[in-house]
């Protein structure tokens, strides 16, 4: 680290004790200077600051579930700016929803000062840290969260013809316009639809549409989007696409 500029760190914690602590930690460290520390209750004052920062280490216990939102803005502001959160909570749900908004590691105060300082270290070079209590509980919901939805399940049993024709009633086209968009006849349009809908596990156009929409599929911009979301109001031009 000798030929490279020392990283830069913010320090946000509640308890001006600590964070002195680890800043003066720090300082004796030759690939690392300490920007500032402040009061993360004011770090949103600090936005300058952010800009010229390449590590921060976020205190959470006085703002709590506030804290999740906070790392999203800073994630928006600092894309890549690494977050640590340096807690003595140990509550798995604010870690996974800190994770999930960008989180790097979160660091409990009473871990050695000389781990720590290996930790920010690591954080800095791309990697992750969480302690063993909190890991198992972070990696489960991860993992299960990673797990494709059941409308996602369903979708993925659908042909490559099916799907674009559950595009193109996504995007409001009736049966007649499908057809002519694809370059098939309608009724050839009407059995895709008889055989998506059953793979579906619906009723009509505008329950398969419905579907589509918690998978994440969206009008893609051609003619009929505005039907589309038209249906959604309950107004969906159910004709020739709702008979199985």
């Amino acid at each position: 680290m000798s030929s490279m500029r020392p990283s830069r760190l913010l320090i946000a914690d509640s308890q001006r004790a600590f964070s002195d602590v680890i800043a003066a930690a720090l300082r004796v460290e030759n690939d690392f200077t300490v920007v500032d520390t402040v009061p993360s209750t004011e770090l949103a004052n600090r936005i300058l600051d952010l800009r010229q920062v390449d590590v921060l280490l976020l205190d959470v216990e006085l703002l709590a579930a506030d804290a999740v939102e906070l790392v999203r803005w800073l994630r928006r502001l600092c894309e890549r700016l690494p977050t640590v959160i340096v807690t003595d909570l140990d509550d798995p749900s604010l870690a996974i929803a800190a994770v999930r908004a960008g989180v790097r590691s979160w660091v409990p105060k009473r871990l050695d000062l000389h781990h720590l300082i290996s930790v920010v270290r690591g954080i800095r070079d791309g990697e992750s840290w969480f302690p063993p209590p909190l890991l198992g509980a972070v990696l489960t919901e991860l993992a299960r969260s990673a797990q494709p939805s059941p409308a996602q399940r369903k979708l993925a049993a659908l042909t490559r013809r099916e799907r674009q024709i559950l595009q193109c009633m996504v995007n409001g086209l009736d049966r007649g316009a499908i057809a002519a968009q694809l370059f098939l006849s309608s009724n050839t349009v009407r059995t895709h639809v008889q055989n998506l809908l059953g793979k579906l596990e619906v009723h009509s156009g505008l329950e398969a549409v419905a579907l589509a929409a918690r998978a994440g599929i969206v009008p893609d911009g051609t003619p009929g989007e505005a039907a589309a979301f038209a249906g959604a109001a309950g107004t969906w031009p159910a004709t020739n696409l709702n008979q199985r």
